[in-house]
Protein backbone atom coordinates (compact mmCIF):
# COMPACT_ATOMS: atom_id res chain seq x y z
CA UNK A 1 0.00 0.00 0.00
CA UNK A 2 1.42 3.34 -0.98
CA UNK A 3 1.59 5.94 2.03
CA UNK A 4 -0.17 9.66 1.02
CA UNK A 5 2.42 12.70 0.26
CA UNK A 6 1.33 15.23 2.52
CA UNK A 7 -0.11 18.16 0.71
CA UNK A 8 1.51 20.81 1.75
CA UNK A 9 4.40 18.95 -0.44
CA UNK A 10 2.99 18.54 -3.62
CA UNK A 11 0.17 19.66 -6.11
CA UNK A 12 -3.44 18.81 -5.26
CA UNK A 13 -5.52 17.50 -7.69
CA UNK A 14 -9.49 17.73 -8.38
CA UNK A 15 -10.93 14.82 -9.65
CA UNK A 16 -14.01 13.86 -11.44
CA UNK A 17 -15.44 10.46 -13.28
CA UNK A 18 -17.85 9.58 -15.78
CA UNK A 19 -19.75 7.15 -17.11
CA UNK A 20 -21.83 6.07 -20.43
CA UNK A 21 -25.42 5.32 -19.64
CA UNK A 22 -27.18 2.43 -21.09
CA UNK A 23 -28.79 0.24 -18.03
CA UNK A 24 -30.43 2.62 -15.67
CA UNK A 25 -30.66 0.25 -12.53
CA UNK A 26 -26.84 -0.21 -12.91
CA UNK A 27 -26.36 3.44 -13.30
CA UNK A 28 -27.91 3.92 -9.87
CA UNK A 29 -25.85 2.10 -7.97
CA UNK A 30 -23.11 3.85 -10.22
CA UNK A 31 -24.21 7.49 -8.73
CA UNK A 32 -24.15 6.20 -5.17
CA UNK A 33 -20.67 4.78 -5.46
CA UNK A 34 -19.63 7.81 -7.04
CA UNK A 35 -20.87 10.01 -4.94
CA UNK A 36 -19.67 8.18 -1.86
CA UNK A 37 -16.39 8.15 -3.73
CA UNK A 38 -16.57 11.94 -3.31
CA UNK A 39 -16.17 12.83 -6.89
CA UNK A 40 -16.17 16.33 -7.38
CA UNK A 41 -17.78 16.02 -10.79
CA UNK A 42 -20.26 13.09 -12.61
CA UNK A 43 -20.11 13.48 -16.42
CA UNK A 44 -21.43 11.45 -19.36
CA UNK A 45 -21.21 12.49 -22.84
CA UNK A 46 -23.68 13.10 -26.18
CA UNK A 47 -23.83 10.17 -28.55
CA UNK A 48 -27.19 9.63 -29.47
CA UNK A 49 -26.32 6.31 -31.40
CA UNK A 50 -24.18 4.66 -28.85
CA UNK A 51 -25.93 5.50 -25.43
CA UNK A 52 -28.43 7.02 -23.29
CA UNK A 53 -29.66 10.81 -23.61
CA UNK A 54 -27.47 12.73 -21.52
CA UNK A 55 -30.14 15.35 -20.53
CA UNK A 56 -32.49 12.46 -19.30
CA UNK A 57 -29.24 10.59 -17.57
CA UNK A 58 -27.93 13.67 -15.85
CA UNK A 59 -31.85 14.62 -14.38
CA UNK A 60 -31.79 10.80 -13.41
CA UNK A 61 -28.48 11.74 -11.50
CA UNK A 62 -29.33 14.90 -10.01
CA UNK A 63 -32.37 12.87 -8.24
CA UNK A 64 -30.15 10.80 -6.93
CA UNK A 65 -26.75 12.78 -5.73
CA UNK A 66 -26.54 15.54 -3.74
CA UNK A 67 -23.56 17.34 -3.90
CA UNK A 68 -21.20 16.22 -6.92
CA UNK A 69 -21.52 18.68 -9.49
CA UNK A 70 -23.04 17.13 -13.07
CA UNK A 71 -21.51 17.62 -16.52
CA UNK A 72 -21.99 16.75 -20.35
CA UNK A 73 -18.65 16.40 -21.68
CA UNK A 74 -19.48 16.92 -24.02
CA UNK A 75 -22.62 17.84 -26.88
CA UNK A 76 -21.99 19.94 -29.86
CA UNK A 77 -23.63 22.53 -32.06
CA UNK A 78 -25.72 20.15 -34.78
CA UNK A 79 -27.76 17.69 -33.38
CA UNK A 80 -29.52 20.35 -31.11
CA UNK A 81 -30.62 23.99 -31.70
CA UNK A 82 -28.72 26.26 -29.01
CA UNK A 83 -32.23 27.58 -27.55
CA UNK A 84 -33.24 23.52 -27.19
CA UNK A 85 -29.86 22.71 -24.75
CA UNK A 86 -30.25 26.06 -23.13
CA UNK A 87 -33.89 25.76 -22.15
CA UNK A 88 -32.52 21.83 -21.07
CA UNK A 89 -29.37 22.97 -19.57
CA UNK A 90 -31.80 25.96 -17.34
CA UNK A 91 -34.17 22.67 -16.71
CA UNK A 92 -30.81 20.64 -14.90
CA UNK A 93 -29.89 23.63 -13.19
CA UNK A 94 -33.44 24.04 -11.15
CA UNK A 95 -33.66 19.96 -10.65
CA UNK A 96 -29.95 19.95 -9.05
CA UNK A 97 -29.78 23.09 -7.54
CA UNK A 98 -27.09 24.61 -9.89
CA UNK A 99 -24.76 21.76 -10.19
CA UNK A 100 -24.75 21.18 -14.00
CA UNK A 101 -22.19 22.49 -16.44
CA UNK A 102 -22.75 21.66 -20.34
CA UNK A 103 -19.44 21.42 -22.31
CA UNK A 104 -19.26 21.67 -26.05
CA UNK A 105 -17.08 20.51 -29.15
CA UNK A 106 -17.85 20.54 -32.49
CA UNK A 107 -18.98 17.01 -32.57
CA UNK A 108 -17.62 13.52 -33.20
CA UNK A 109 -19.24 10.16 -32.86
CA UNK A 110 -22.77 11.82 -32.40
CA UNK A 111 -22.29 13.30 -36.02
CA UNK A 112 -20.41 10.71 -37.65
CA UNK A 113 -23.26 7.86 -37.03
CA UNK A 114 -26.13 9.71 -38.51
CA UNK A 115 -24.13 11.35 -41.53
CA UNK A 116 -23.70 15.16 -40.38
CA UNK A 117 -20.31 17.55 -40.67
CA UNK A 118 -18.89 18.61 -37.37
CA UNK A 119 -19.35 22.55 -36.84
CA UNK A 120 -16.49 24.62 -37.58
CA UNK A 121 -14.88 26.86 -35.17
CA UNK A 122 -16.73 29.73 -35.80
CA UNK A 123 -20.28 28.22 -35.38
CA UNK A 124 -19.07 26.62 -32.29
CA UNK A 125 -18.15 30.02 -31.08
CA UNK A 126 -21.42 31.88 -32.20
CA UNK A 127 -23.54 28.58 -30.05
CA UNK A 128 -21.49 28.95 -26.90
CA UNK A 129 -21.95 32.57 -27.00
CA UNK A 130 -25.50 31.95 -27.40
CA UNK A 131 -25.91 29.45 -24.74
CA UNK A 132 -24.41 31.36 -22.77
CA UNK A 133 -26.55 34.41 -23.05
CA UNK A 134 -29.70 32.15 -23.41
CA UNK A 135 -28.95 30.66 -19.66
CA UNK A 136 -28.28 34.15 -18.60
CA UNK A 137 -31.45 35.50 -19.35
CA UNK A 138 -30.25 37.43 -22.61
CA UNK A 139 -31.31 37.84 -26.09
CA UNK A 140 -28.73 35.51 -27.95
CA UNK A 141 -28.03 35.41 -31.19
CA UNK A 142 -27.96 32.59 -33.36
CA UNK A 143 -27.47 31.88 -37.51
CA UNK A 144 -28.80 35.69 -38.14
CA UNK A 145 -32.41 34.56 -35.53
CA UNK A 146 -33.11 36.41 -32.49
CA UNK A 147 -33.48 33.67 -29.49
CA UNK A 148 -34.95 34.04 -26.13
CA UNK A 149 -36.38 31.93 -22.98
CA UNK A 150 -39.37 32.86 -21.82
CA UNK A 151 -38.96 31.44 -18.99
CA UNK A 152 -36.89 31.85 -15.82
CA UNK A 153 -33.50 30.66 -17.23
CA UNK A 154 -30.83 29.67 -15.00
CA UNK A 155 -26.98 30.31 -15.28
CA UNK A 156 -25.48 27.10 -16.77
CA UNK A 157 -21.44 27.46 -17.33
CA UNK A 158 -20.01 26.21 -20.64
CA UNK A 159 -17.46 24.88 -21.54
CA UNK A 160 -15.76 24.10 -24.99
CA UNK A 161 -13.69 20.49 -25.63
CA UNK A 162 -10.84 22.26 -27.33
CA UNK A 163 -7.14 20.51 -29.33
CA UNK A 164 -6.39 22.72 -31.92
CA UNK A 165 -4.87 26.30 -31.67
CA UNK A 166 -8.07 28.32 -33.12
CA UNK A 167 -10.44 26.33 -30.93
CA UNK A 168 -8.29 26.53 -27.71
CA UNK A 169 -8.27 30.18 -28.77
CA UNK A 170 -12.12 30.45 -29.05
CA UNK A 171 -12.48 28.73 -25.74
CA UNK A 172 -10.47 31.37 -24.18
CA UNK A 173 -12.15 34.17 -25.71
CA UNK A 174 -15.99 32.81 -25.05
CA UNK A 175 -15.99 29.82 -22.55
CA UNK A 176 -16.67 29.45 -19.01
CA UNK A 177 -13.87 26.14 -18.94
CA UNK A 178 -12.18 23.88 -21.38
CA UNK A 179 -11.73 20.28 -21.61
CA UNK A 180 -8.08 18.76 -23.02
CA UNK A 181 -7.59 16.27 -24.45
CA UNK A 182 -4.20 14.44 -24.89
CA UNK A 183 -2.61 16.71 -22.43
CA UNK A 184 -1.14 15.05 -19.59
CA UNK A 185 2.59 15.48 -20.35
CA UNK A 186 4.46 19.03 -19.36
CA UNK A 187 4.91 20.30 -22.73
CA UNK A 188 1.05 19.60 -24.01
CA UNK A 189 -0.19 20.96 -21.83
CA UNK A 190 2.05 24.34 -21.64
CA UNK A 191 1.65 24.55 -25.13
CA UNK A 192 -2.66 24.18 -25.02
CA UNK A 193 -2.57 26.70 -21.78
CA UNK A 194 -0.99 29.40 -23.62
CA UNK A 195 -3.23 28.84 -26.58
CA UNK A 196 -6.35 29.30 -24.21
CA UNK A 197 -4.41 32.47 -22.97
CA UNK A 198 -3.83 34.04 -25.63
CA UNK A 199 -7.69 33.70 -26.51
CA UNK A 200 -8.89 35.17 -23.07
CA UNK A 201 -6.20 37.84 -23.73
CA UNK A 202 -8.09 39.01 -27.17
CA UNK A 203 -11.44 38.90 -24.93
CA UNK A 204 -10.31 41.11 -22.35
CA UNK A 205 -10.14 38.13 -19.62
CA UNK A 206 -7.85 36.29 -17.56
CA UNK A 207 -7.32 32.59 -18.14
CA UNK A 208 -6.87 31.96 -14.21
CA UNK A 209 -11.10 32.65 -14.63
CA UNK A 210 -11.49 29.75 -16.59
CA UNK A 211 -11.82 26.18 -15.33
CA UNK A 212 -9.43 23.92 -17.51
CA UNK A 213 -10.15 20.17 -17.38
CA UNK A 214 -7.76 17.29 -18.68
CA UNK A 215 -9.31 13.75 -19.74
CA UNK A 216 -7.28 10.95 -18.49
CA UNK A 217 -7.30 7.24 -18.74
CA UNK A 218 -6.60 5.44 -15.45
CA UNK A 219 -5.89 1.77 -15.23
CA UNK A 220 -4.54 0.22 -12.37
CA UNK A 221 -3.18 -2.84 -13.93
CA UNK A 222 0.04 -5.43 -13.29
CA UNK A 223 2.09 -3.78 -15.08
CA UNK A 224 2.12 0.12 -17.15
CA UNK A 225 2.25 -2.13 -20.55
CA UNK A 226 -1.16 -4.20 -19.63
CA UNK A 227 -3.20 -1.19 -18.17
CA UNK A 228 -2.43 0.71 -21.81
CA UNK A 229 -3.63 -2.28 -23.57
CA UNK A 230 -6.94 -2.99 -21.84
CA UNK A 231 -7.38 1.07 -23.28
CA UNK A 232 -5.73 0.80 -27.08
CA UNK A 233 -9.28 1.34 -28.94
CA UNK A 234 -9.74 4.93 -26.52
CA UNK A 235 -6.27 6.16 -27.21
CA UNK A 236 -7.23 4.89 -31.21
CA UNK A 237 -10.91 6.81 -30.84
CA UNK A 238 -9.30 10.14 -28.61
CA UNK A 239 -6.53 10.36 -31.81
CA UNK A 240 -8.68 10.32 -34.30
CA UNK A 241 -10.98 13.16 -32.39
CA UNK A 242 -8.03 15.26 -31.78
CA UNK A 243 -6.40 14.98 -35.48
CA UNK A 244 -9.69 14.50 -36.98
CA UNK A 245 -9.40 18.42 -38.49
CA UNK A 246 -5.22 18.01 -38.72
CA UNK A 247 -2.31 17.75 -37.13
CA UNK A 248 -0.64 21.10 -37.06
CA UNK A 249 -0.04 22.88 -33.62
CA UNK A 250 -0.99 19.82 -31.39
CA UNK A 251 2.64 18.74 -30.46
CA UNK A 252 2.63 15.57 -33.10
CA UNK A 253 5.98 14.47 -34.39
CA UNK A 254 6.33 14.82 -38.10
CA UNK A 255 7.36 10.97 -38.75
CA UNK A 256 3.82 9.97 -36.93
CA UNK A 257 1.45 12.13 -38.70
CA UNK A 258 1.19 9.29 -41.77
CA UNK A 259 0.16 6.72 -39.35
CA UNK A 260 -2.61 9.03 -37.81
CA UNK A 261 -3.55 9.91 -41.05
CA UNK A 262 -3.98 6.26 -41.80
CA UNK A 263 -6.06 5.74 -38.10
CA UNK A 264 -8.23 8.75 -39.37
CA UNK A 265 -9.24 6.66 -42.79
CA UNK A 266 -9.74 3.67 -40.78
CA UNK A 267 -11.38 4.37 -37.26
CA UNK A 268 -14.49 2.83 -36.78
CA UNK A 269 -16.72 5.30 -35.35
CA UNK A 270 -19.66 3.20 -34.78
CA UNK A 271 -17.68 1.11 -31.99
CA UNK A 272 -16.33 4.56 -30.46
CA UNK A 273 -15.64 4.74 -26.86
CA UNK A 274 -16.81 1.11 -26.67
CA UNK A 275 -13.32 -0.85 -25.60
CA UNK A 276 -15.52 -4.25 -25.68
CA UNK A 277 -16.49 -4.51 -28.89
CA UNK A 278 -13.51 -2.71 -30.65
CA UNK A 279 -10.99 -4.59 -31.27
CA UNK A 280 -10.69 -3.05 -34.75
CA UNK A 281 -10.21 0.03 -33.37
CA UNK A 282 -7.55 -1.11 -30.71
CA UNK A 283 -5.30 -3.12 -32.91
CA UNK A 284 -4.82 0.09 -35.01
CA UNK A 285 -2.42 1.77 -32.61
CA UNK A 286 -0.22 -1.28 -32.22
CA UNK A 287 -0.27 -1.96 -36.27
CA UNK A 288 0.49 2.14 -36.59
CA UNK A 289 3.10 2.30 -33.63
CA UNK A 290 1.20 5.14 -31.91
CA UNK A 291 0.33 2.86 -28.60
CA UNK A 292 3.45 4.52 -26.82
CA UNK A 293 3.14 8.15 -28.50
CA UNK A 294 -0.73 8.26 -27.48
CA UNK A 295 -0.43 6.76 -23.92
CA UNK A 296 2.05 8.99 -22.79
CA UNK A 297 -0.23 12.11 -23.39
CA UNK A 298 -3.43 10.46 -22.14
CA UNK A 299 -2.97 7.46 -19.97
CA UNK A 300 -1.77 6.81 -16.25
CA UNK A 301 -1.59 2.97 -16.23
CA UNK A 302 0.15 0.02 -13.88
CA UNK A 303 0.89 -0.94 -10.41
CA UNK A 304 -0.95 1.90 -7.68
CA UNK A 305 2.04 2.96 -6.61
CA UNK A 306 3.12 3.85 -10.24
CA UNK A 307 -0.20 5.75 -11.00
CA UNK A 308 0.32 7.75 -7.89
CA UNK A 309 3.64 8.81 -9.12
CA UNK A 310 2.42 9.46 -12.76
CA UNK A 311 -0.47 12.02 -11.09
CA UNK A 312 2.29 13.71 -9.16
CA UNK A 313 4.11 14.23 -12.63
CA UNK A 314 0.78 15.17 -14.08
CA UNK A 315 0.16 18.10 -11.04
CA UNK A 316 3.66 19.29 -11.20
CA UNK A 317 3.69 20.11 -14.85
CA UNK A 318 0.09 22.32 -13.86
CA UNK A 319 -2.82 20.04 -13.82
CA UNK A 320 -5.14 20.78 -11.12
CA UNK A 321 -8.58 18.78 -12.67
CA UNK A 322 -8.63 15.60 -14.52
CA UNK A 323 -11.62 13.38 -15.47
CA UNK A 324 -11.05 10.19 -14.94
CA UNK A 325 -12.07 7.78 -17.40
CA UNK A 326 -13.36 4.72 -16.32
CA UNK A 327 -12.80 2.18 -19.33
CA UNK A 328 -11.91 -0.83 -16.64
CA UNK A 329 -13.81 -4.19 -16.28
CA UNK A 330 -15.33 -3.46 -12.94
CA UNK A 331 -15.94 0.22 -12.77
CA UNK A 332 -17.28 0.24 -9.00
CA UNK A 333 -14.40 -1.70 -7.94
CA UNK A 334 -12.44 0.98 -9.85
CA UNK A 335 -13.85 4.16 -8.02
CA UNK A 336 -13.77 2.58 -4.81
CA UNK A 337 -9.99 1.97 -5.37
CA UNK A 338 -9.09 4.99 -6.80
CA UNK A 339 -10.81 6.60 -3.89
CA UNK A 340 -8.97 4.89 -1.01
CA UNK A 341 -5.62 4.30 -2.88
CA UNK A 342 -4.90 7.06 -5.07
CA UNK A 343 -7.16 10.20 -4.57
CA UNK A 344 -5.79 11.09 -0.73
CA UNK A 345 -2.60 11.61 -1.93
CA UNK A 346 -3.98 14.46 -3.77
CA UNK A 347 -5.89 16.64 -1.45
Amino acid sequence: MTTPVPASDRPALRFATGTTVKDFAAYTEWLRVAEDCGYAMLTTGDSQSLWADPYVALTFAAQHTTVPRLGVTVSNPMTRHPAVAASASSALQHISGDRFVLGISSGDSALRNIGLRPARVAETEEYVTAVRDLTAGRAARWQGADLELRWPPRRTPVWVAAEGPRTLRMAGRVADGVVLSNSLTREAYARNLGHIAEGAAEAGRDVADLEVWCMANVVPAATEQDGIDQVRSVLAGTANHVFRFGTEGKGLPDALRPAVEELKRRYDSAHHASPETAAHNAALVDELGLTGFLAAHSTVAGPLGHCVERLHEIAEAGVRNLVVAQFVPEPLAFMRTFADRIAPHFR
